[in-house]
């Protein structure tokens, strides 16, 4: 039976954002003696730290060492998770719908983030896999090692659609296997690894020079690159091209955009694309106790009047303004706008080789590639996950990778 709840300082989605919110706001609060209760609401009972999904698709390192549980989160503060998905907000009535009930609050930090864009392809969402969460980096890893034990003597071909960040890695990843683990472990088998872009380049945001280094890295990994092509869509074990002709396929993965649903949850306050727009201090237009965090937020830059791009490192900046800036009118201080200038960019292309960006800087090769890894162990919340994930990286840079599969099919039919 659905319940009506009251919900003082209320989270919704714990994605980079709204994880960063509640682990520097609970503190806050803590230290203001405030009495103020924080409710977070996910559909999962786990934080997941994406940028790694990559890795936990291929095997570099353990999947479930890229989440956290959110009940760890609340353990020992007065605070609460619960685990139910988000179906209407109304910001008028300073009230949410969930699978559970409706929770009335005071403050909201809406953190729900984003999901992927198929663009109406045919058969985009039923036969290709994506890394933008932990069951589907799970499920590309049991699809990729059980295509890998089945299938016969023709190389397995993979096709990634989509050349932006997410797409480079996952073929940089998939190159590096098939060079060292594969010769280990399968030496019958072979990859055929493809990228497929619709624009001109791949890495269309980065510069003329990171994309030919790139291009030029993966080129010389066997990854072939195809550009100005669409797909038109996608089948079991094949995928259509724009161009009439069709490609094998054994494994397509999907990476080539995201939407936001802010128009799904609310009824007012977000533009064309369906992001919450938001004022310079984060929170919605009309309703000042109602703050939008991360992909589903429209925040734009005062001086540009653009908004800024959909990512993490812009996720956890604005998780970590909210909740200053929550706790300061808790103490009714005085707050500044939000501001944001990125760090700049790390990315790796497999092992032992990545680009970083840093301000004016471009790196590439083993320096950026330690960096990068340097950094989102950092980033990576929880002393003991960053020991772990250390300790897969230790043992795949002397061993082999991780090739053990679970099928949680049954599992979930059961469910």
């Amino acid at each position: 039976m659905k319940q009506h709840m009251g919900a003082d300082i209320l989270i919704l989605g714990a994605g980079i954002g709204g994880y960063e919110a509640f682990r520097v706001l609970s503190p806050l609060l803590k230290k203001k003696h405030s009495g103020r209760h924080i409710t977070i609401i996910d559909k999962n009972n786990y934080f997941t730290f994406v940028p790694m999904l990559h890795e936990a698709a291929t095997g570099s390192i353990e999947p479930t060492h890229c989440a956290i549980p959110l009940r760890a989160l609340v353990a020992g503060t007065p605070h609460t998770f619960f685990k139910a998905g988000v179906e209407k907000i109304y910001p008028e009535k300073k009230t949410v719908k969930t699978t559970r009930g409706t929770f009335s609050y005071n403050i909201c930090i809406i953190a729900l983030g984003s999901t992927t864009n198929f663009f109406n392809t045919p058969g985009a969402k039923e036969y290709s896999e994506h890394v933008r969460t932990l069951d589907g980096a799970m499920r590309l890893k049991h699809q990729f090692i059980h295509t890998l034990e089945t299938c016969g003597n023709e190389p397995v071909s993979i096709n990634i659609v989509g050349g932006g960040y997410t797409g480079v890695e996952v073929a940089g990843q998939y190159a590096d296997l098939a060079k060292k683990d594969l010769k280990k472990l399968y030496p019958s088998k072979q990859l055929d690894i493809r990228i497929f872009q619709s624009g001109n380049n791949i890495l269309p945001h980065m510069s003329k020079k990171i994309q030919h280094k790139v291009c030029q890295r993966l080129e010389q990994q066997g990854v072939t690159i195809t550009t100005n092509i669409h797909v038109t869509k996608v089948k079991k074990k094949t995928i259509e091209l724009n161009d009439d002709t069709t490609v094998n396929s054994d494994i397509t993965i999907w990476t080539a955009g995201f939407e936001t649903l802010g128009d799904t949850y609310m009824n007012t306050g977000t533009n064309e694309r369906g992001r919450i727009n938001v004022t310079e201090n984060l929170h919605m237009i009309d309703y000042p106790d109602t703050y939008a965090i991360g992909d589903i937020a429209n925040s734009v830059d005062q001086k540009t009047n653009v908004s800024y791009p959909q990512l993490a490192e812009l996720a956890y900046h604005e998780g970590r303004y909210v909740a200053t800036r929550i706790s300061r009118i808790v103490q009714k201080k005085k707050t500044s706008p939000f501001r944001f200038h990125s760090k700049g960019q790390l990315m790796p292309v497999g092992d032992w080789y990545g680009v970083a960006q840093i301000g004016p800087f471009i790196l590439f090769g083993k320096l950026a590639w330690w960096i990068r890894r340097t950094v989102y162990v950092l980033f990576m919340p929880g002393v003991l996950r960053k020991i772990r994930i250390v300790f897969d990286w230790t043992i795949h840079s002397f061993g082999v990778r991780d090739v053990i599969s679970v099928d949680t099919a049954n599992i979930d039919e059961r469910i």
